[in-house]
């Protein structure tokens, strides 16, 4: 299983690192990191991650293509067409289109979502049908070929459930149990349905000032006057 990450600049670590300790558990699995230039990645956690290859080296036909997301660094992804071309073209061949958290923007963005189910984090969940998806608020979702989670820690769930689809229920079953995958968060307010209100408040005023979400018309506009959606 060929898998191929896209990891730009400032990408959020766990939605990377989540799913790729899920995905090595595949059969004969294989991983390159990609980026416009091979080389050191930052990542938002202080962690850096390392490109082995580039948009021209880098496998144009992986089993599994999979991008992850973030706030600012993110929004700055979905204005740089270099990089939406290359989702579009290497998905457009890929077995598998993937991503978790708000990466499934960069998906819609690339014209890879159309008339798909669709993940994201939930802040951005909505704006996916900008970019002709159905949005969902699972924690992921599998529809046909392409698999898409929520924000952050759903990427355990989106890789285990990756691990179901290719392997089989019993081997997914298998793994969540290595994984020790049995979550209990510590406040129960992961998600806005959950949160008491003050708290939902101060989250979206947060995330207003990290996700510009003002912009994803504008982007839908420049990707269609392209015939790119």
């Amino acid at each position: 299983m060929k898998v191929l990450s896209l990891a730009f600049p400032g990408f959020t670590f766990i939605d990377l690192a989540a799913p790729m300790q899920a995905f090595m558990m595949l059969p004969e699995f294989s991983s390159q990191i990609v980026w416009q230039e091979k080389g050191v990645v930052d990542s938002d956690a202080g962690v850096s991650v390392h490109a082995t290859d580039d948009f021209k080296s880098c496998w144009k036909d992986p089993d599994i293509l999979f991008v992850p997301g973030n706030t600012v660094a993110l929004f700055k992804q979905l204005q740089d067409d270099r990089t939406l071309d290359f989702v579009a073209e290497v998905g457009s061949r890929a077995k598998w289109v993937t991503s978790v958290c708000n990466g499934s923007l960069l998906l819609g963005a690339a014209g890879l979502l159309k008339g798909y189910k669709a993940a994201s984090y939930w802040y951005t969940r909505e704006h996916l049908s900008l970019f002709g998806a159905v949005p969902t608020d699972a924690r992921y979702v599998v529809d046909r070929n392409r698999a898409t989670g929520g924000g952050m820690t759903a990427g355990v769930d989106f890789g285990l459930a990756m691990i179901g689809e290719i392997m089989g229920e019993p081997a997914g079953r298998m793994f969540e149990l290595l994984f020790e995958y049995a979550p209990k968060p510590p406040f129960g307010t992961g998600r806005p349905e959950l949160a008491d209100a003050t708290t939902v408040a101060n989250a979206t005023d947060t995330l207003q000032k990290l996700m510009p979400v003002g912009e994803l018309e504008g982007v839908r506009a420049r990707r269609s006057a392209q015939g790119k959606l």
